[in-house]
């Protein structure tokens, strides 16, 4: 199967509106979808296929189902489409995003805006107020898909909503709702929260705040204290959440007050948008390990500490390909605090230097990788949860700084019980844990018999 590298600005809302106005049957919207297919894959749609993916209870073909930890427990369900059902969802993507009128309170899934965009109407308030809806994408339902689609900017006729509307959802809890997995979510979860948002927009202008939503984050701020849980403005916002189809989580639930660390969907915006230290510290940290220890050790290292923290592995083996974290995460910091910040110019130079003197090795470490050589090794630690081409830059990195073990990268080659970062650690500290039980255990039996 040959891909080819879309360019969605070649679409506009003309190449679809008419036709998806009058759309009356699954033969039309096929040839649609394969013109929008033809642009970055040989793969065709047909009506017949449409007709069965439309169908949210044959998952068979469809999609496949996953679980991952979630950063402060329990676990998320991914739903991954399958082969053409993927590509079909990606050309819908694309359909959707010809119709693109973002609200200015959106800042997730939204071309050319980001995480900074949103926080920088939060930077220097007194007060910042964060919320969270729960279970966002499975909170939207399939009749709302619909009726987004019936109205305008789409305005699709019925049997165009009936079909991209089960096209777009999935079988979730007994009902069809917008799954995290699937391409067409999070454009479509913008589609349907316009209103909701212009809501809350309304109620914090009349009360002299500023409102904001990245995906399920919404962000409210103000100088004067009018964010406390009780207030008017924050039960108001909770009714009109609640109108809507959503649940707010209780539990991440914060206000933040000037003084102490007011953070906005990761970034401080105490006086001004940028990461928070901790941030920096794991740059550091990755950086010293790879410089002393080389860079295969480093990738393991991170390896090891990443499914420490996450519970998974995110589709790699024994090792994370540090080259590309660490890039990532100083594309990410450039991007922050801008290039020209001298904190990001220091650290690029370091990193620049230990990729130019580490060519060999990283090809080395690839090669590897690519022969299957981390694939035993991963296995012993009993990893169950691995997600796929997803953005290397989340990765957690390790904090040790000078009291790094000094010979852990000859450690670790010969898989030593001291190594903090190899898997035999982890056996040995479950055997010693086992053994403490079993000692406790005879000791209060013995207890026990002799008090006969």
């Amino acid at each position: 199967m040959e891909y080819r590298k879309t360019d969605i600005r070649q679409f506009t809302r003309a190449d679809f509106d008419s036709r998806l106005r009058h759309l009356s049957t699954p033969q039309e919207l096929a040839t649609l979808l394969n013109e929008v297919l033809a642009t970055f894959s040989d793969i065709t749609s047909r009506p017949a296929q449409l007709r069965y993916f439309a169908n949210t209870a044959n998952i068979v073909r469809r999609s496949r189902t996953f679980y991952l930890h979630k950063k402060h427990g329990g676990y998320r369900e991914i739903i991954a489409p399958r082969g053409n059902f993927r590509d079909i969802l990606h050309a819908l993507n694309i359909v959707f995003q010809a119709y693109g009128q973002p609200t200015p309170w959106a800042f997730g899934f939204v071309c050319g805006r980001s995480v900074v965009d949103n926080a920088l109407p939060h930077v220097g308030k007194r007060y910042v107020l964060s919320l969270d809806l729960k279970d966002f994408f499975p909170s939207i339902r399939r009749q709302q898909i619909a009726d987004c689609l019936s109205a305008e900017p789409f305005g699709f006729s019925p049997a165009a909503v009936q079909l991209v509307s089960g096209l777009v959802t999935a079988r979730i809890g007994g009902e069809d709702a917008l799954a995290q997995g699937f391409a067409t979510s999070p454009i479509l979860s913008n589609f349907v929260c316009r209103e909701m948002d212009q809501e809350i927009a309304a109620v914090a202008r009349r009360m002299g705040a500023n409102y904001t939503r990245y995906a399920d984050d919404l962000t409210l701020s103000a100088d004067a204290d009018v964010l406390r849980p009780g207030d008017e403005l924050v039960q108001e916002v909770g009714a009109i959440v609640r109108r809507h189809g959503f649940t707010l989580n209780d539990r991440k639930t914060h206000l933040q007050r000037r003084g102490r660390r007011q953070a906005v969907t990761g970034l401080m915006v105490t006086e001004k948008v940028n990461v928070s230290r901790r941030y920096v510290r794991e740059i550091r940290s990755l950086l010293y390990i790879w410089e002393r220890y080389g860079y295969e050790d480093a990738c393991q290292a991170a390896w090891k500490h990443y499914r420490q923290q996450h519970g998974k592995t995110k589709g790699h083996q024994h090792h994370v390909p540090l080259n590309a974290v660490l890039r990532g995460k100083l594309n990410y910091l450039r991007m922050v605090r801008g290039s020209d910040d001298a904190l990001c110019q220091r650290l690029s130079s370091r990193y620049l230097a230990l990729a130019e003197r580490s060519k060999k090795d990283i090809r080395k470490v690839e090669a590897n990788a690519t022969c299957g050589k981390y694939v035993q090794a991963s296995s012993t630690v009993g990893s169950r949860h691995t997600l796929s081409n997803t953005d290397s830059s989340a990765i957690r990195g390790h904090d040790r700084g000078a009291s790094a073990p000094d010979s852990l990268a000859s450690r670790y080659a010969k898989g030593s019980a001291s190594n903090p970062y190899g898997a035999e650690d982890g056996r040995r500290k479950v055997i010693i844990r086992v053994l403490q039980i079993l000692f406790w255990v005879a000791v209060i039996l013995a207890w026990l018999y002799l008090r006969r």
